[in-house]
């Protein structure tokens, strides 16, 4: 074929789908006619519908385009050049991007073969900021840049393919392909997000920060029944279709604080479990303060005389100073890793935070005091919410899957099911007598705890001003099928305590699930 041009090209499957449970795109790409590289999808699923592919088209003139053909074309879309300087580039040349439908079955029907019709790929995200950062997303080439995109983009994407074309002079295909090499698929990933309950979750989530001049914020919905994350949502978030999006971190698995008061129920289920105390048992915490190393831990009452259920309930730092001392500090540590604490999580997620605890040698009784009310450690959202889900699950833990395909996890004993019986009753007068009085949500039984600590300042010590608050709960107190965790970061002055904050949007979005669960 000495006038003919021989050519080898490379291509690719589509890049698969990422899914939610029941084949609902969360990611859709464009089909590439020149087989250019198309990952495939994330798919998620409780809303029984699919997402169309889109095509997003681009012509070029060749080396014999013609005077004519320019204006036949000129009176489909707006080419902006013109034909002399088309002619003048001799070489193939771009003339319009991004063909809608009727642009390009119009171009089509007019079998000019001096034009090319090219297909570029491009992710599409539906549902937006809802989930970008979780997801994160793709760039030009279908290479994931953020997110899952990034972190699967070689099981997505598969291994390429290549064939060999014969062309004419005119850049015709004049023979069927010879493949070379045939192409793996990649493969479609579903995850166990839920779309209507993520939805939930990120509406409340941003609302409540926007509202509270909070600096960002987290939330997480487990099922405590099937093992799954059913709703992971971040905010700020961005936007990931607009080509000029701001990237922005998902806190609930990147980000590990010090998370105050909600670590209270730990040392309590510990000592619990331990036999050294009661739920009913009672401890003495008069004056209201206490002084460790020089240091003073105090209430904000003189609460006098209360049980270790009220302890948890009024949130006593003095209360659970005596108790974290009378664990010690090799029982206290011993407790929050059984929980998980410290230990990175099994979940694959690019740079996941699992944050540390304080196991100096020669620790001081201020430090350990600091520990049971959850100072001198830190934890991600993903690991509290876990760790609270003992409470609902008889004593068990268990590692929450973000993805369909991953088996079960063998759930294993972290406390007996009497104990985390006796710690929900603590965290149900939380709600109805205690800290979290705004946790309840109308109609329905809840049990939870509220946290408020301070954050560090850059160059040590606390900010008097700065706060993270938090709640963690169980809903609804008869299945005992979700926990919950949201966290605000930075909240307000006027507002900014895990029982002001905290505890309200874990209501609003809990009584909005479990409607929608029918719980």
């Amino acid at each position: 074929y000495l006038n003919n041009l021989i050519q080898e090209k490379i291509f690719f499957f589509n890049k698969k789908k990422i899914e939610l449970k029941k084949d609902v795109l969360i990611v859709s790409s464009l089909v590439s006619k020149n087989h250019l590289k198309n990952k495939n999808d994330f798919y998620f699923g409780d809303i029984s519908q699919s997402l169309k592919k889109k095509k997003v088209s681009h012509f070029f003139a060749l080396r014999n385009f013609s005077h004519d053909e320019y204006i036949k074309l000129k009176k489909i879309v707006p080419i902006i050049k013109s034909f002399k300087s088309i002619i003048e580039l001799n070489k193939k040349t771009l003339l319009f991007s991004k063909l809608d439908f009727s642009q390009y079955e119009q171009i089509k029907q007019l079998r000019i073969d001096s034009i090319e019709i090219e297909t570029s790929q491009k992710r599409y995200y539906p549902l937006g900021e809802q989930i970008a950062p979780l997801v994160g997303f793709a760039g030009k080439e279908g290479k994931g840049l953020e997110g899952l995109e990034k972190a699967l983009d070689v099981s997505l994407s598969g291994v390429a393919g290549s064939e060999r074309l014969i062309q004419n002079a005119s850049r015709k295909v004049i023979k069927r392909p010879i493949l070379i090499t045939p192409a793996i698929k990649g493969e479609s990933i579903n995850l166990t997000i839920d779309s209507r309950i993520q939805f939930y979750t990120f509406k409340h989530l941003s609302r409540f920060i926007e509202a509270n001049k909070a600096k960002g914020g987290s939330a997480i919905v487990l099922d405590n029944h099937s093992g799954e994350i059913l709703a992971m949502a971040s905010y700020p978030s961005y936007n990931p279709n607009d080509p000029n999006r701001v990237i922005q971190r998902n806190r609930p698995l990147l980000d590990a604080f010090e998370p105050g008061s909600i670590i209270k129920p730990l040392v309590l289920a510990k000592a619990i479990d331990l036999g050294l105390i009661s739920l009913e048992e009672s401890i003495n915490t008069h004056p209201g303060f206490i002084s460790l190393n020089g240091e003073m831990i105090s209430d904000s009452s003189n609460y006098q005389t209360l049980s270790y259920k009220e302890v948890i309930a009024k949130s006593s730092q003095v209360g659970v100073s005596k108790l974290a001392l009378f664990l010690g500090i090799d029982g206290l540590i011993a407790g929050y890793k059984s929980f998980g604490l410290s230990k990175p999580p099994d979940l694959y997620f690019p740079n996941l935070a699992y944050g540390t605890i304080n196991a100096r040698p020669n620790i001081s009784d201020h430090e350990i005091a600091s520990l049971g009310f959850g100072y001198n450690m830190t934890a991600s959202s993903l690991q509290l919410a876990q760790a609270y889900s003992v409470f609902a699950n008889k004593g068990y833990m268990k590692d929450f899957k973000l993805f369909m395909s991953v088996e079960d996890s063998e759930k294993h004993p972290v406390i007996s099911s009497e104990t985390a019986s006796d710690v929900l009753e603590a965290l149900e007068l939380v709600v109805t007598d205690g800290t979290g009085l705004l946790a309840k949500p109308s109609g329905y039984l809840v049990a939870g705890k509220t946290g408020t600590s301070h954050k560090t300042r850059l160059k040590g010590g606390y900010d008097k001003s700065k706060y993270i608050s938090s709640f963690a709960g169980i809903a609804p107190l008869g299945s005992k099928r979700l926990t919950i965790f949201v966290s605000v970061d930075e909240p307000g002055l006027n507002n900014y305590s895990g029982g002001a904050v905290g505890a309200p949007l874990f209501a609003a979005i809990a009584k909005d699930i479990l409607s929608y669960l029918d719980e």
